[in-house]
C-alpha cells in the first residue's frame, strides 16, 4: 500500500471522516431557538443533544423576520432574519448561516411575528470532517493517475470507456378534432385560451399547465376522444353540466372497484367538484392595499378596495366569452379572449408576471416534452445496437451511422427537455422523481454517443430506456415547480448530479453483467463486460462517494448537521460499501473477484441497492428524501 500512496491515503481520508463523526457526536451542541419580536433578549435554548448546560456566552434577540416570495405568488421564495447578539447585527436565512464564537444558526420556521432557529455549537467536529472530505476529494482524484496500479492496467486496455465517463462527469455538473355529443371549443380558440395565466399548483403559468394535469388526473391522458387538454379544461369550464354527465357516464362507470383506484376516484371527484365551483380558476390578478399580490378565482369576493371597474370586469369576462361561444360567435369569442390575457397584464404589472418567451417556453413543453416516446425510441436503439454488437454478420458504414445519428437525436430532444425545465423552473431540474429519470437519461444517452464500443453503447441506451420509461410511469412529463427555499442551494444540484451519474454506472454494470452472464465461458463478450466493469466500478464508487460527502456538506450549510441517519443517507452508505467490496479485488483475500461470474453475479445482486435506495427510501420511507 505505501507503493501506492493514494490509496493509503483514501483509507486515512475515510478514517479522518469516522473520527470527526465521533468528535460531532460526543462533543458537539444542537438545539432550537425560538425568539418573539419584542422579546426581551435570549442567554439560553432547548438542547436535543450535546455536553453543556443549553446557555449562550452572549445575549440574542430579534430585530426583524421576513419572507420573500416568488413574484406574484405566495410561494415562499427565502425565509429572512435579522438578530442582534450583544452589539452586533448578523443575518441568517436559508442557506445562510449566522455565526457568533463558533455559535452557528440556522433559519428553520418563521412567522410574522417569531423566527425559530436551529442551535450548532461543534467547532472540533466539523473541522475534522472537512479535513476528511478535502482529502478524499484530493485522493480520489491523484487515485485516477496513480500509476502501477490494477485499474491503470486496465485502463491502458480500454481507454475509451474511461474518458467516456470523465466526459459525463464533467458535463453532468456543469449541465381539429371534436367529440360527438360534447360540446367543446374549436381547437385553435382553446389554444389562444391556454394562453392565459392562472394561478396554478402554487405558481404562475399558462392556463394549458392547469389544462394538461387536469386531464391527466381525470382521463390518465393529455387528450380525450381526440381533444386536447385546453378543449378539455374549457369544456369543463362553459360546459360543465355536458361534461359531468359524460364523466359519469364513460369513465365512472368504467372504473375498477379496487381499493386503490376507488381512491383515484375520490381524487377525481373531488377536482370535478372544485372546477365546478370556480374556485380552481384563480386567474384574476389584485394587488392589496399592503402591495400584496392575491390570484382571484371565478367566484372569488371582492376585496374592500378594489375598484370597481376591475370587479366588473372579473364578474362580466368568463360569463361574456361563455355567451359568444353559445351564440357561435368564435371571432368575438377569441377576441373577448384576448381581452382578458391584456387585463391580466395590465392589472398584475409585468414585473409580477412571467415573460413572454418563459410562457411561450412553457407551452412548448406541455405539448411536445414526453418520456414515454423517447423512452421506446432509446429501447429500439438499444436492441439494433446490441444486435450490431454481438451478431457475426457484418453491418454498412450507413447502418452504424444512422444508430449514431438517431442516438444524436435521443441525446438532443433530451438536451431540450432538460434545459426548458431549467429555464421554466428556474433550477436544476433535480426537485422530482421524474425530473431526476430525465437527467439520468440525458448522462445515459450522452454516454451512448460518445462511446465507440457497441456493446458499452447498447448497455447506456438501455439504462436511458428504462429511466425514461420509470419516468413516462409516474408522470407523461416532469411537472415544473418552484424549489422550496432550503433546496435553492448550488450545492443540492451538485450532489444529486453526482449521485444521478453514479446510478447510471451501476445501473450499465448490471446491464454487463448480463451480458457477461448469458455470454460463453471465456468467449470474447464474456470476457470484455468482466473488463468494462471492472474499469466503470472505480469511478462509479468514487462519483457516489463525493456525491454522498457534497449532500452532507449542504446539509450542514442547511440544518447544521451533515449526518443525521435519514433512510436515504443511511440506504447510500449501505450502498457505498457494497460496491466497494468488489473495489479491493487486487487483495489478497478478495481474490475471488478476479472470476468473471462472481463479479457479475455480484453486480447483479447489489443493484437491487441501487433499487432500493432510489424507490424504497424515496417513496416508501419516511424521511427528508421522501417524495411520496
Amino acid at each position: 500500500m505505501f507503493r501506492h500512496p493514494f490509496t493509503l491515503i483514501i483509507h486515512i481520508a475515510l478514517s479522518i471522516i469516522l473520527a470527526g463523526a465521533f468528535v460531532t457526536h460526543y462533543l458537539g451542541v444542537q438545539g432550537e431557538l425560538v425568539l418573539v419580536s419584542g422579546e426581551p433578549p435570549a442567554t439560553s435554548f432547548h438542547k436535543t443533544s450535546g455536553p453543556g448546560d443549553a446557555t449562550f456566552p452572549f445575549a440574542v434577540s430579534l430585530i426583524d423576520a421576513d419572507i420573500d416570495f416568488y413574484p406574484g405568488t405566495t410561494t415562499p421564495m427565502d425565509f429572512h432574519s435579522l438578530l442582534l447578539i450583544d452589539a452586533d447585527t448578523v443575518s441568517v436565512s436559508m442557506n445562510s448561516v449566522g455565526e457568533v464564537e463558533g455559535w452557528r444558526f440556522f433559519q428553520s420556521g418563521i412567522s410574522p411575528d417569531d423566527t425559530t432557529l436551529s442551535v450548532c455549537y461543534d467547532p472540533w467536529g466539523i473541522g475534522i470532517t472537512y479535513t476528511g472530505y478535502a482529502l478524499l476529494l484530493i485522493s480520489m482524484i491523484g487515485y485516477i493517475f496513480q500509476p502501477r496500479t490494477p485499474w491503470r492496467s486496465l485502463f491502458r486496455h480500454a481507454r475509451t470507456a474511461v474518458v467516456a465517463a470523465l466526459i459525463c462527469v464533467s458535463l453532468t455538473a456543469s449541465a381539429s378534432s371534436s367529440s360527438p355529443g360534447l360540446p367543446v371549443m374549436q381547437r385553435p380558440l382553446a389554444a389562444n385560451l391556454g394562453k392565459a395565466y392562472v394561478y396554478w399548483n402554487d405558481r404562475i403559468c399558462p392556463l394549458q399547465t392547469m389544462a394538461r394535469d387536469v386531464a391527466q388526473q381525470l382521463y390518465g391522458s393529455a387528450s380525450y376522444r381526440g381533444l386536447t387538454s385546453e378543449q378539455i379544461l374549457s369544456g369543463w369550464l362553459f360546459y360543465y353540466d355536458a361534461w359531468e354527465r359524460d364523466y359519469a357516464d364513460n369513465i365512472l362507470s368504467a372504473s375498477p372497484s379496487s381499493p386503490k383506484d376507488s381512491a383515484r376516484r375520490d381524487k377525481s371527484l373531488a377536482l370535478i367538484r372544485w372546477l365546478g365551483s370556480g374556485e380552481a380558476f384563480r386567474i384574476y390578478p389584485y394587488h392589496s392595499a399592503s402591495g400584496e399580490m392575491q390570484w382571484l378565482s371565478l367566484t372569488g369576493r371582492r376585496p374592500s378596495q378594489m375598484p370597481l371597474s376591475q370587479w366588473i370586469f372579473i364578474t362580466s369576462s368568463m360569463p361574456h366569452i361563455k355567451q359568444l361561444l353559445i351564440q357561435g360567435r368564435n371571432i368575438a369569442a377569441n377576441e373577448a379572449i384576448a381581452e382578458l390575457i391584456e387585463a391580466q397584464i395590465k392589472y398584475a404589472g409585468h414585473d409580477f408576471l412571467p415573460s413572454q418567451a418563459r410562457m411561450t417556453a412553457e407551452r412548448y413543453y406541455n405539448r411536445y416534452a414526453s418520456l414515454a416516446i423517447p423512452g421506446a425510441a432509446a429501447f429500439l436503439l438499444a436492441v439494433l445496437t446490441m444486435y450490431a454488437a454481438f451478431s457475426s454478420r457484418k453491418f454498412s458504414a450507413k447502418f452504424i451511422m444512422a444508430l449514431r445519428c438517431a442516438c444524436a437525436l435521443l441525446f438532443a430532444y433530451l438536451v431540450a427537455i432538460v434545459a426548458l425545465l431549467w429555464w421554466i423552473g428556474g433550477h436544476v431540474p433535480v426537485s422530482n422523481g421524474s425530473e431526476m429519470m430525465s437527467v439520468m437519461a440525458l448522462v445515459g444517452s450522452l454516454a451512448a454517443l460518445i462511446l465507440h464500443s457497441r456493446m458499452l453503447s447498447g448497455a447506456c441506451l438501455i439504462v436511458t430506456a428504462s429511466t425514461l420509461i420509470v419516468g413516462a410511469i409516474s408522470s407523461r412529463a416532469p411537472q415544473i415547480g418552484l424549489l422550496v427555499p432550503v433546496l435553492s442551494s448550488p450545492l443540492l444540484s451538485v450532489h444529486v448530479m453526482l449521485v444521478l451519474t453514479a446510478y447510471v454506472f451501476f445501473i450499465m454494470m448490471a446491464v454487463l453483467a448480463v451480458i457477461g452472464l448469458a455470454a460463453r465461458r471465456g468467449s470474447p463478450t464474456s470476457d470484455t463486460a468482466f473488463r468494462y466493469n471492472r474499469i466503470i466500478l472505480l469511478p462509479a464508487v468514487f462519483l457516489l462517494a463525493a456525491g454522498i460527502f457534497v449532500g452532507a456538506v449542504w446539509a450542514n450549510q442547511s440544518w447544521g448537521r451533515y449526518w443525521g441517519w435519514d433512510p436515504k443517507e443511511t440506504c447510500a452508505l449501505v450502498m457505498l460499501l457494497v460496491y466497494s467490496v468488489p473495489l479491493h479485488w487486487a487483495s489478497r483475500p478478495l481474490c475471488v473477484f478476479r472470476r468473471p461470474k462472481v463479479m457479475q453475479c455480484y453486480l447483479l445482486i447489489a443493484i437491487l441497492t441501487v433499487a432500493f435506495t432510489y424507490f424504497g427510501a424515496n417513496y416508501f420511507l419516511t424521511g427528508l428524501h421522501s417524495y411520496a
